[in-house]
């Protein structure tokens, strides 16, 4: 028993060592510079992710942590406000209603104002339950001189805080 309590700590040290080695390596995840003419910004995302296109008619850049579901995805959108006044509290309403609608309990995890690349707007976070699995989710509604934004990360609740890192990285990144 007393080789046991010599060898515990030795052991913990060497997990704790490798966890803090995996974390920071984690923390640092490689970014790729985007720039699209298409886009009215440009961003940098993590390399290695894939690209998709949900063919939803949404303007904007979305990209998955691997092909195969479960994957978390990052969706970086815009829609021309063309004129229009954007209340992001009343668009936080729509997409609540929305992710409802389909089926989903939504619950609503906090709120923070939230500046990216200039353009100040809302951060908000939810937990996403389904039939099948557990999703967290970060949406950062922005309110542009001409484009609403809407920045998301969805992700299995395992993953969070590892890609909520990455998704910071990502965010500091966006220049309009």
């Amino acid at each position: 028993m007393h080789g046991m309590k010599a060898t515990s700590p030795l052991l913990l040290a060497a997990v704790l060592g490798a966890s803090a080695l995996i974390q920071t390596a984690q923390a640092q995840t490689p970014l790729v510079k985007i720039t699209d003419a298409k886009l009215p910004f440009t961003v940098s995302l993590p390399k290695g992710w894939v690209g998709l296109n949900l063919k939803d008619g949404l303007g904007g850049v979305t990209v998955a942590s691997q092909a195969q579901p479960p994957a978390a995805l990052i969706r970086l959108l815009f829609i021309p406000k063309n004129g229009k006044t954007v209340d992001l509290k009343n668009e936080f309403s729509s997409f609540e209603k929305a992710v409802k609608e389909s089926g989903s309990a939504l619950t609503f995890k906090g709120e923070k104002p939230a500046n990216y690349g200039g353009v100040s707007g809302l951060l908000r976070q939810y937990v996403i339950t389904s039939k099948n699995d557990t999703l967290v989710m970060r949406v950062w509604f922005g309110n542009g001189a001409k484009n609403f934004y809407s920045f998301q990360l969805t992700v299995p609740s395992n993953a969070f805080e590892r890609l909520s890192k990455t998704f910071d990285q990502v965010l500091a990144t966006v220049n309009f």
